[in-house]
């Protein structure tokens, strides 16, 4: 007999069993029961999250598991020919002050199991540390690059770094942007797509991990790393932007489901990095509004409910990051007002969160494109500045307004030992003879800027030409120039916030301004 037909016969023998029937005949049956086992009894985990385990099922059929409670969640692998079962288990954040307990129920065939859940309630020490100063954050950020429409790009609501037209980041992309002289990188990340369903609201590992390479790619070129949520926020867009401020002051039951996503994802966050020093910095979020910009008649009626609900996500954000500890326990944090706007509308209504550290940690940002309608909706105003053509700039006080603005925050937060800084600012480029304007107004920008001890990031979208929103100085692929004017642009940046010269002054600075 052929081999293999014989192993083939002995193994479906063994798989059977004999019975006789009350009238001598005898019936083949399969014999499938396998009885129900489970790998573990319990889980405990802190307050923070998400927390990641896993156990196993031995069952005759892929098991069934449900968890009695909304924040822990699970994902029921394939059942193998070994009848097992792999069963992984994300808990959710716990930022309430009282443990909780719930369990899962794992079935199969008519069987039963159950797991115990238990979590922490929230808790955190009150750490030890010395007081962030303006200066410190100034000598850390200097002139920084924004590495924007990357890791915050997206398309049918799911973030992708490629979609809108960048290069992945590379390596050398750091090591060009720390060459050209910037001290930091912001790198705003979306992560709208990547976020599991809720209660855990589990961050997929793989984008975790490729926002951890480029962070390391801009720690491994000696910059300081700013990273956020970005387009999470919801602008009038699509229900999967999350961070959704309209819909949370029209329900208390929307926002506290809000709270709890912001303290599972920042959790995460704020896990995966705990262990990296200072240069790293956690922004919460991006331009948070109702869609109007301060300009929505709901806001402008009464500003105060969007207010408070702000106030109460950058606390949630703080609770979230502080109770992770290590690095995290002191690490420096930023706050935004609404709209992270230039003006009074983001200083008006935010209050500094309450932290859990002897000495401050906490810094303020916020986004400057004054004049709109020439430093982002270009060509409608060509030019800018005192020697500019009255028909051509948006205002004869051009270049007081950039200060006005600069004294606000300064009064507001610097003068007070409160950190400022800017996440946003720069300029679309202008061609033909308007682009010596242009340098006129990134220098003078920067420089009454670094003056008041606030450091900045330029906002850099890969957007090549010239006309509204295009903001593009090094590719994004590997961090060459795009062309001369950007290089030239950088090169104003970078000296308006580290030249010292007593002879280079705010004033020979405006006593240099283009002439017709």
């Amino acid at each position: 007999m052929n081999r293999r037909l014989n192993l083939f016969i002995i193994a479906a023998l063994a798989a059977v069993s004999c019975t006789v029937s009350c009238n001598g005949s005898a019936s083949v049956t399969k014999d499938t029961t396998v009885p129900l086992e489970v790998s573990v009894n319990s889980f405990e985990s802190e307050c923070s999250g998400t927390y990641d385990a896993s156990f196993t099922v031995t069952s005759s059929t892929t098991p069934k598991v449900s968890s009695s409670v909304k924040w822990c969640t699970v994902e029921v692998g394939k059942h193998g020919y070994d009848n097992k079962t792999e069963v992984k288990v994300h808990i959710g954040g716990n930022r309430t002050q009282q443990s909780r307990e719930g369990e899962l129920t794992v079935s199969s065939k008519g069987e039963s199991k159950t797991i115990s859940l238990s979590q922490k309630a929230y808790s955190v020490q009150t750490a030890t540390t010395t007081a962030l100063t303006p200066q410190m954050v100034f000598d850390a950020f200097q002139m920084g690059w924004g590495m924007g429409n990357q890791m915050d790009a997206f398309v049918n609501d799911v973030a992708n770094e490629t979609c809108w037209g960048n290069s992945k980041c590379t390596r050398q992309t750091m090591d060009k942007a720390k060459a050209a002289g910037f001290s930091s990188v912001r790198i705003p990340v979306t992560w709208m797509g990547h976020i599991g369903q809720g209660g855990a609201y589990k961050i997929e590992d793989a984008w975790m991990d490729r926002v951890a390479e480029i962070v390391d790619y801009a720690h491994s070129a000696g910059l300081n790393v700013i990273i956020n949520t970005h387009h999470d926020e919801n602008n009038n867009e699509s229900s999967a932007h999350w961070l959704d401020i309209k819909s949370a002051y029209g329900s208390s039951a929307v926002n506290e489901n809000i709270k709890d996503e912001i303290f599972c994802v920042w959790s995460q966050i704020a896990l995966r990095f705990k262990d990296c020093g200072e240069w790293l910095v956690f922004e919460p979020f991006n331009e948070i509004q109702d869609g109007g910009w301060g300009w929505s008649t709901v806001f402008r009626t009464n500003p105060n409910p969007q207010y408070k609900i702000l106030n109460e996500w950058n606390q949630v954000f703080v609770d979230a990051v502080r109770a992770t500890g290590g690095g995290n326990a002191t690490r420096w944090l930023a706050t935004v007002g609404y709209c992270q706007s230039s003006s009074s509308i983001s200083i008006d209504g935010l209050e500094i969160p309450k932290d859990y550290t002897s000495a401050n940690r906490i810094m303020v940002g916020f986004h400057d494109y004054d004049p709109y309608n020439y430093t982002l909706n270009n060509p409608l105003v060509e030019q800018w500045g005192h020697t500019a053509a009255a028909d051509k700039r948006c205002s004869d006080q051009d270049e007081k307004n950039v200060t006005d603005t600069f004294d606000l925050f300064k009064q507001t937060y610097i003068d007070k030992g409160i950190p400022v800084y800017i996440g946003e600012m720069g300029s679309s480029f202008h061609s033909g003879d308007n682009f010596k304007f242009q340098k006129y107004y990134i220098e003078y920008f920067c420089k009454a800027a670094a003056d008041r001890g606030i450091p900045m990031f330029v906002w850099d979208n890969g957007a090549g030409g010239s006309g509204a929103e295009c903001h593009s100085y090094l590719n994004h692929g590997t961090g060459e120039y795009q062309n001369d004017n950007a290089k030239d642009l950088v090169g104003l940046m970078v000296k308006a916030v580290t030249d010292k010269s007593p002879e280079y002054t705010l004033q020979s600075v405006w006593d240099s301004a283009p002439a017709q």
